[in-house]
């Protein structure tokens, strides 16, 4: 069964339980049965606007893209997940909802980093994964042309990635798919991670240094501001965790994430770094492997 289905169902179920216990504890009073439904309705829709408020705080997919561009680092193609790949994703709607995620920073990366065209190559491929989620549609029959209408305006481009994104993520909750939702969310938030720390540990060791730890400084910027995203992921896999299993695994992953970049004591290093270069890529070392722990469980089949 698929995700969304899932919980779909439990909603379901819950429903009639509770219709079925009012009808037998008030001798099938009509009243009170239309009564219970009501109330479970706005029960429901109440939750729908929770998930809402959780989704619309989730960092955008273009925000660190634009850091890692403002850096001055050079753009490394090797970070990219593979376009061969996406065939194979399409066997589940976990894989495909989570490299969707994946393909989307890529797409911001390379939208960012002035690479248009490859963009648009990497969005007719990971459209295979939103046709396989149902989430094509809600991105706009228009969105192709809009991409390539914005061939030379990053900005556009940019605006046109972020519009879309926004678009599903307020068509999935709409259709009670807010679980989709959030493993695309995820995907998105990991592969921005595994970017940035790749530009940190592949950062030229030729450069003079005053010029390699100020590169590396705004790096580490950019990746103490994913601090956030990171809490972000947390709140929003939690209400899913105990009963979808996917979840609960990438759940656990992040909160185990969470806590290396508290310990790390981020904002804290960065502030004091004035004149001396404090912060060094080794510092990372821990959230590094943590990340490409989870991304090499999430693109790897």
């Amino acid at each position: 069964m698929a995700l969304s289905s899932q919980i779909r169902q439990l909603g379901k179920v819950a429903l009639a339980c509770g219709l079925a216990t009012t009808l037998i504890a008030c001798g099938g009073s009509n009243d009170s049965s239309k009564d219970e439904a009501k109330k479970e309705i706005a029960a429901q829709k109440a939750t729908n606007a929770d998930f809402n408020i959780i989704l619309n705080n989730a960092p955008e997919p273009t925000d660190i893209p634009v850091l890692l561009e403002r850096s001055g680092a050079d753009f490394d193609a090797t970070l990219l997940n593979s376009k061969d790949k996406a065939q194979s994703y399409t066997i589940s709607d976990v894989s495909s909802a989570l490299n969707f995620g994946v393909y989307v920073s890529d797409i911001a990366y390379l939208s960012a980093f002035d690479k248009a065209q490859e963009a648009i190559d990497y969005f007719n491929t990971a459209k295979q994964l939103s046709d396989k989620i149902g989430v094509t549609q809600a991105m706009g029959k228009d969105l192709n042309e809009k991409l390539e209408a914005a061939l030379s305006d990053k900005e556009a481009m940019l605006k046109v990635i972020s519009e879309s994104e926004s678009q599903v993520k307020a068509f999935l909750n709409t259709n009670s798919q807010y679980d989709v939702a959030a493993l695309i969310i995820t995907g998105t938030t990991l592969e921005g991670l595994h970017i940035s720390l790749g530009l940190v540990n592949n950062a030229p060791k030729d450069l003079p240094e005053e010029a390699r730890n100020a590169l590396l400084v705004d790096l580490m910027s950019s990746i103490a501001k994913q601090s956030s995203s990171v809490d972000a992921i947390v709140t929003i896999l939690a209400p899913l965790k105990d009963g979808n299993e996917a979840a609960l695994v990438y759940y656990n992953e992040f909160v185990d994430l969470q806590k290396a970049f508290k310990n790390l004591h981020f904002e804290e290093k960065l502030k004091d770094n004035k004149g001396t270069y404090q912060l060094k890529a080794e510092d990372l070392r821990d959230i590094t492997v943590k990340v490409e722990k989870i991304r090499k469980m999430t693109v790897s089949n």
